[in-house]
């Protein structure tokens, strides 16, 4: 009995680790598509990849870090975020890789891409990408995926809020039986008392 109820407890932390873990990523995903990008702490800032020009490197729906750097620190290779301004980037953020890089600008291209983009000034520089955010990736997809959203999150995570509370109103209403059931039997035995203290008052008389 004893190992049941701790078995039930440990299942109760683990659900309870789950659904807060589900909280905390749904919240930081919304964040990020509802302030556009302009959230930043210590100087690390949340990107979502909205293109296929990174390919394989990054697809569609993916997040991840960028981290603002010092330009001096850049070199070829580095897949950095940057603020577009001429042509279809104007006014746009951008995540391509580094191909070339000379005292005033830098040179870049999506991996996928078959021409390099105009050159960038070092002010346009946003932060270099550091790390990929596997787990918010894939519940990125799913939210840009409405059919997968609900009946992946959406339909589970209710489910499991509605349990949740439906297990709660058990309990209390449990709790409240076994309360009511206290009070009848202490009623119970002082009216058995009552009867016993009358039935031995009659003896003595």
């Amino acid at each position: 009995m004893m190992l049941g109820k701790k078995i039930k407890t440990i299942l109760k932390i683990i659900k309870n680790i789950i659904v807060v873990i589900l909280i905390l990523i749904l919240g930081l995903i919304a964040i990020q598509k509802f302030t556009g990008n302009n959230i930043n702490l210590f100087g690390y800032t949340m990107y979502t990849v909205g293109s296929e020009s990174m390919l394989p490197e990054y697809e569609i729906g993916d997040m991840f870090l960028s981290k603002k750097v010092d330009v001096s620190e850049l070199k070829v290779g580095d897949d950095i975020v940057y603020m577009g301004k001429v042509g279809t980037y104007a006014n746009k953020i951008i995540t391509h890789r580094i191909i070339r890089i000379s005292k005033e600008r830098i040179i870049t291209k999506g991996i996928n891409n078959p021409v390099e983009d105009a050159p960038i000034e070092f002010n346009q520089v946003l932060g270099k990408a550091v790390i990929r955010l596997y787990l918010l990736s894939i519940f990125s997809k799913l939210m840009n995926n409405s059919v997968l959203f609900y009946t992946v999150v959406f339909v589970p995570f209710a489910l499991l809020i509605f349990f949740d509370i439906k297990g709660m109103i058990d309990d209390k209403n449990k709790l409240e039986n076994i309360n009511e059931s206290d009070v009848s039997a202490n009623n119970q035995n002082v009216s058995i008392a009552d009867e016993e203290q009358a039935i031995n008052k009659e003896k003595k008389e």
